[in-house]
């Protein structure tokens, strides 16, 4: 007997020595959160989606469960979202889910807003490995509901560089209302480098009305990435104040590469966009260091916004202890 237990540890022992930990969120391992998704209670049921989507790839041994989920009509609309992000969140894992949540958004009768907003988003996520849905979403691109448009338009491209997904969104950003703009420039940032083609409708959109608009299309400008910065300048260049401002803001979400085009700034003929240029070279702490002698020199601009933020900057710029 204690030969086979021996020979049992001699054979298990170095598959778990070099095996990785288990995933776990909040001291549970995908098998209970999995388990968990079964429970009557529906607040249980959504804190499972959710502890499984942010445990993400590993939880791939949930996807048939979640797929389940998604795809039962009867199941309350949380729940079924909530298992949709969580299939996104797992990736490309997910792909034997592609099928069912095609089935979910072509059902009948629609499932509700909340879902068929969450089922695309999902399929953007599993890549390319989702390709089958391509011709129910190119359909979802004149869907009434604005959400439902935009997650489709991103998956698209996130699937397959569909050539109606970015001239999608930037119709919707350049013509669309209510949250519409906001929520298609938010998307278009999350392309990343591969939203560059947007870049002429963004910087357009630093100057919509609604100052949600400017704030996410800056951040989307940054999120492209330093190509950006010439169409970044001119706009720090503009007539109106708050297309200036915006400007100098996306500057600040490029990071380190950006930190000559702020420095810049710095001398713009507007004091607030003077002051954003500060408080973004602040916000980049010691990676800003070539700017010292440019904050410096701002300390004793004519404007007080100005002086505040490049002294603030300054003390941002300092690395702290470890």
């Amino acid at each position: 007997m204690k030969r086979l237990v021996s020979l049992a540890i001699l054979l298990t022992g170095p598959a778990l020595a070099l095996g990785q930990e288990e995933a776990t969120y909040r001291g549970k391992t995908v098998a209970a959160w999995t388990a968990q998704l079964a429970d009557a209670d529906l607040r249980a049921r959504w804190h499972a989606t959710y502890a499984l989507g942010q445990i993400g790839p590993k939880a791939a041994e949930a996807v048939e469960p979640l797929s389940k989920i998604v795809a039962d009509k009867y199941d309350h609309e949380y729940v079924r979202g909530g298992a949709a992000w969580a299939l996104g969140r797992i990736g490309p894992g997910a792909e034997p889910a592609v099928p069912r949540l095609i089935e979910t958004l072509e059902s009948k009768p629609r499932p509700v807003a909340s879902v068929r907003r969450t089922v695309p988003e999902a399929l953007g996520n599993i890549g390319p490995a989702a390709k089958p849905a391509v011709p129910t979403l190119v359909k979802l691109l004149d869907d009434e509901d604005r959400g439902v448009r935009v997650n489709a338009a991103a998956a698209l491209w996130k699937i397959a560089q569909h050539d109606r997904a970015i001239p999608s969104l930037v119709d919707m950003l350049r013509t669309g209302t209510g949250t519409l703009p906001y929520k298609a420039a938010v998307a278009l940032g999350e392309l990343g480098p591969e939203g560059e083609p947007a870049v002429p409708a963004l910087v357009d959109a630093l100057r919509h009305p609604n100052q949600d608009v400017p704030r996410a299309a800056a951040r989307a400008l940054g999120q492209i990435g330093p190509t950006t910065i010439p169409a970044l300048q001119k706009a720090s260049s503009d007539p109106a104040e708050q297309v200036r401002r915006s400007g100098v803001e996306a500057l600040g979400w490029l990071g380190p590469p950006a930190v000559p085009a702020l420095v810049d700034a710095l001398k713009n003929d507007n004091a607030t966009a003077r002051a954003t240029a500060a408080r973004e070279l602040g916000r980049l702490g010691p990676q800003a260091q070539e700017a010292r002698p440019a904050l410096i020199g701002a300390v004793d601009d004519p404007d007080p916004q100005v002086r505040a933020a490049a002294g603030r900057a300054l003390g941002q710029l300092v690395p702290t202890a470890p």
